[in-house]
């Protein structure tokens, strides 16, 4: 087929043209496109001479490839390619002297709307490596639905990534004036996760929070092999540094994901002291989990890491409503989380799996007017 220009919101898609390769040189060469493109880098040689030719062939094929203007400058890339009878695949790219402006929801919408009408298709497809939280958003927020992580799904320069896969059906496609439920704390998270993590200082006299490190994992496994850790708490029995390195390794790759914010407590000296974690749930929600390593207790630093950390999840990450559970007996969590401005409203029987069964928690709750 021949090449087609679409209007978008402002934008033009066009076919590719020479004057449009040192722009499209200069997207290559930001990192944070590196980051999460999978193309082979840096972008030179036979891949750029031949690229305008390259994208022409892909018309004639039936996928099309567009350069996307904004007042005739290059802002962004998108594609749509066939991947099974009646299902293409949309890729897009956002120019980093574009980004916030919606380059991405526009020519989404003119893309897969030509993609629905001239070209047939039945089901238009999205990834993308996790962590590109700016892709996931646009993709939401045009009408796609996330339907879960393939592992290893990508191959990124000989790496194998894990990514987001996603779809949408004809009818699916969102206006600019119908964003999903919950738009908004969807959009404060991506920019959160995006970022790196903040160091938060907490106004408890030597206390801080910042991320968990390699360096603290030694320390980590000794506060997570107390016995009173063990006792009210499910990490595993007789913990070790094996087990911090793989907790490391998990709560990074769970960061990336958007599903938990971890922080640790550390002292004047920066050393670990305690974690702090929130683990996302349905929009607008989380749940807390906390425990203070034994040379740390009664100072009042878990109160004061809680309190940070709760105003970071309603003030940053859009929640509306955060949980706390304890086992039943745990009278420390309990005590911190009253003092930090939770109703402990009740007990659920045998609601989590413990060491040697399920067991009753206490459950509770903050809301924002709650934090004083």
């Amino acid at each position: 087929m021949e090449p087609v220009t679409l209007d978008a919101d402002g934008l033009r898609l066009v076919a590719w043209e020479q004057r449009h390769l040192a722009d499209l040189a200069r997207i290559y060469a930001d990192p944070l496109i590196e980051r999460f493109l999978v193309m082979p880098l840096p972008w030179s040689g036979a891949a750029r001479e031949r690229y305008v030719e390259t994208q022409r062939r892909h018309w004639g094929a039936g996928n099309p490839r567009w350069a996307v203007e904004e007042d005739g400058r290059l802002v962004g890339s998108m594609a749509l390619t066939k991947s099974f009878p009646g299902e293409m695949t949309i890729t897009y790219v956002t120019a980093p002297w574009a980004r916030g402006r919606g380059v991405a929801q526009r020519g989404v919408r003119a893309a897969v709307a030509f993609g629905f009408k001239r070209l047939g298709a039945r089901r238009i497809a999205w990834d993308a490596i996790v962590g590109n939280h700016a892709s996931r958003l646009a993709a939401l927020r045009t009408g796609f639905t996330v339907e879960g992580i393939s592992r290893g799904g990508v191959n990124q320069r000989g790496r194998s990534r894990d990514c987001w896969i996603g779809g949408m059906l004809p009818g699916d496609l969102r206006g600019p004036d119908n964003p999903p439920a919950h738009y908004g704390t969807l959009k404060k998270q991506a920019a959160f996760f995006s970022s790196p993590q903040p160091v938060l200082e907490t106004g408890a006299d030597g206390l801080r929070l910042r991320a968990l490190r390699e360096s603290d994992l030694d320390d980590l496994a000794k506060s997570c092999a107390d016995e009173r850790t063990q006792r009210f708490t499910t990490v595993p029995r007789g913990y070790t540094r094996d087990d911090a390195d793989k907790w490391l390794a998990f709560t990074r790759r769970r960061r990336e994901e958007a599903e938990t914010v971890l922080y640790v407590l550390a002292d004047a000296n920066d050393r670990y002291s305690g974690s702090m974690q929130l683990s996302l749930k349905e929009p607008g929600e989380a749940e807390v989990g906390y425990h203070a390593a034994p040379w740390a207790r009664g100072r009042g630093w878990t109160t004061a890491a809680l309190k940070r950390v709760s105003r970071l999840g309603f003030e940053e990450l859009g929640l509306e409503r955060i949980e706390w559970r304890a086992v039943v007996g745990n009278e420390g969590s309990r005590r911190v989380a009253e003092k930090a401005g939770f109703t402990v409203e009740g007990v659920r029987r045998r609601l989590r799996h413990g060491h040697d069964g399920r067991v009753d928690q206490w459950i509770g709750s903050l809301f924002p007017e709650d934090l004083g």
